[in-house]
């Protein structure tokens, strides 16, 4: 146990010194961007203010009642903070793909020295995937930093009388993307990282349908996808499909997708293994 735990360590430091340039991009363009939003969207605010103070002669309070007051809420609500979280989780999407394949890249493909490894195979698959995990929650953890870090900033640069009385956390809550990605609510939290974690699994799953069939693990891999897909979402319908909307209460229909998540998410290791240990030769 203590041996084969190792190895698992190992190779999962090995594939985040392979992630890490990858990673230490998206996390400088996340905290780049988020620099530059926090600094120009309230400058441009304030710089709006004084205009219209100058050119209408005007005084501070009829320029908040043209304006308005500006929350940090304004500061996140912006492209540039919006724009990095879409870029990391597309990039380490697309990451995870290419976490499979670079291996089988040119002529002495790496696939088969990773194969030939003294170790369970499957040890490859936890690898990747809690490598993909260490940099989502890197992500995650740089962009909360970000956001307490920026209200600082921007309450700076915001002028006091002209800065709504909201502090960075009831901001973060009132962003709907944040609802999602940061842990505002855990149970929430947890239900998203869940399937985000279950549609990783089956995505290495169809990864490996492809390799150990080529083009016939293209159809078995977009059925077994499909069907995933459809399992999960089938007692969403069961109201529509039965006609009776008090059929199952909402807490009954969580637990029945989250037993269907569960479900795929073993089916898929199981097949995975199968494919590592017979259909994957070197």
């Amino acid at each position: 146990m203590k041996k084969s735990l190792k190895s698992l360590l190992n190779l999962t430091a090995f594939e985040l010194d392979r992630m890490s340039k990858f990673l230490y991009i998206l996390i400088g363009i996340t905290l780049g961007a988020n620099l530059i939003g926090y600094i120009m969207t309230p400058m441009r605010h304030v710089s709006r203010l004084n205009e219209y103070m100058s050119t209408q002669s005007a005084t501070s309070q009829q320029a908040l009642d043209y304006y308005g007051t500006f929350t940090f809420y304004d500061a996140i609500n912006t492209l540039w903070i919006a724009g990095p979280i879409a870029l990391g989780v597309s990039g380490l999407l697309i990451y995870s793909l290419f976490i499979w394949y670079r291996e089988w890249m040119g002529k002495n493909t790496f696939a088969y020295r990773l194969l030939m490894l003294p170790v369970p195979r499957m040890q490859l698959f936890f690898s990747k995937l809690i490598v993909i995990y260490l940099g989502i929650f890197s992500l995650i953890a740089t962009q909360i930093s970000s956001l307490f870090i920026g209200f600082q900033i921007v309450s700076a640069i915001v002028p006091t009388e002209w800065f709504a009385d909201m502090s960075a956390l009831q901001a973060i809550q009132e962003n709907f993307l944040f609802y999602y990605l940061l842990p505002i609510d855990l149970m929430y939290f947890l239900m998203i990282n869940g399937i985000g974690l279950v549609f990783i699994v089956v995505l290495f799953t169809l990864i490996l349908m492809e390799r150990s069939f080529s083009v016939k693990g293209i159809v078995m891999g977009i059925m077994y996808g499909a069907s995933a897909l459809a399992l999960t979402l089938f007692p969403l319908f069961l109201t529509d499909i039965f006609q009776n909307q008090y059929i199952l209460y909402g807490s009954e229909t969580i637990m029945i997708v989250a037993s269907m998540l569960l479900v795929i998410a073993v089916t898929s290791l199981f097949v995975s293994r199968h494919l590592l240990n017979k259909k994957i030769t070197i």
